[in-house]
């Protein structure tokens, strides 16, 4: 039998009337972002201004802003959180499968998946995701949302946010990514650590150098570039910043770990499952394992480099 939909969710006229400490509001400020790398193995990081790693919205790069708008939700400034028509199709196929094979978020989505919900496909956790998403939306402006969504993403392996990613794989600040660069990242979503391996080789495969060149093409038809920035995109290479910190097989191998041991995002832990640990402490003691007769971390799949 066929499966048919119509209507609306009438959440519009809703009302929050209590919430609790972990509610959207305290993204309005600097708050501490979770994220489990392996089970057991938190750390935290601070959104906001306090931590040199966080990046404003005004001090990122416009060619990354319009690449991801593009490639994950166009219509992002536009629409209040929803993109009504491919969620429709995607829960219809999901109910028609049985499982839970299309997704069909948008960008105020993929921040509420990544700040406030543990990552479990299960319709529960999905109605949970629908209101979030429509709070979210009615406490934060979309500066605000875009602006963390680019602060708590990852970008490859215990790669969190858009300031240490632009180091790591191009040595420059988030200001000064250029537009092949930014469509770059593009290509890596949604899957940043297996697409990683291209910076551990140093060559992109031909699928991404294909994104790249495609979404390149949607940014100019979009008027997101100019006629001058897309011929010089055009001749513009992508180079990774490379160092001899790290071989290439040490690098893949931290990448396997990463994916074999990847762990979902849980914020709303409770305190007892609360990290005991920051980043700069784990940073410490990895510092401590380092071997005195060289600049790497000892090969140990209980403490991969970072």
């Amino acid at each position: 039998s066929e499966l048919e939909f119509g209507g609306h969710v009438g959440i519009n006229k809703c009302k929050v009337k209590d919430e609790p400490e972990d509610s959207p509001k305290r993204l309005k400020d600097e708050f501490d972002q979770y994220v489990e790398n392996e089970k057991g193995d938190w750390e935290s990081f601070k959104v906001g201004p306090t931590n040199p790693d966080f990046v404003p919205l005004k001090d990122i790069s416009p060619y990354l802003v319009s690449s991801i708008i593009s490639s994950e939700d166009y219509n992002f400034y536009k629409h209040h959180g929803f993109i009504p028509t491919e969620f429709r199709t995607a829960l219809i196929n999901n109910l028609k499968s049985g499982s839970f094979v299309q997704g069909a978020s948008s960008i105020t989505m993929q921040m509420v998946k990544n700040v406030l919900l543990y990552r479990e496909k299960t319709l529960a956790r999905k109605l949970q995701e629908l209101f979030l998403t429509w709070h979210v939306e009615n406490t934060l402006d979309k500066d605000r949302i875009m602006e963390i969504y680019l602060n708590v993403i990852e970008y490859g392996p215990d790669l969190y946010g858009i300031g240490p990613a632009a180091h790591e794989y191009f040595g420059k600040a988030a200001k000064d990514l250029n537009p092949v660069e930014a469509a770059f990242f593009s290509s890596i979503l949604p899957n940043p650590k297996d697409r990683y391996r291209q910076y551990c080789q140093n060559t992109l495969t031909k699928w991404t150098e294909g994104k790249i060149q495609r979404q390149l093409a949607k940014m100019f038809e979009r008027k997101q570039l100019t006629q001058e920035e897309y011929d010089k995109a055009q001749q513009t290479p992508l180079v990774f910043a490379k160092d001899d910190t790290e071989t290439e097989e040490d690098c893949l191998k931290r990448v396997k770990y990463f994916i074999k041991n990847a762990r979902s995002t849980n914020p709303l832990a409770k305190d007892d499952d609360k990290p005991k640990k920051r980043k700069k402490d784990r940073e410490k003691e990895k510092e401590q394992m380092r071997d005195p007769h060289s600049n790497r971390l000892p090969n140990s799949a209980e403490h991969p480099p970072i």
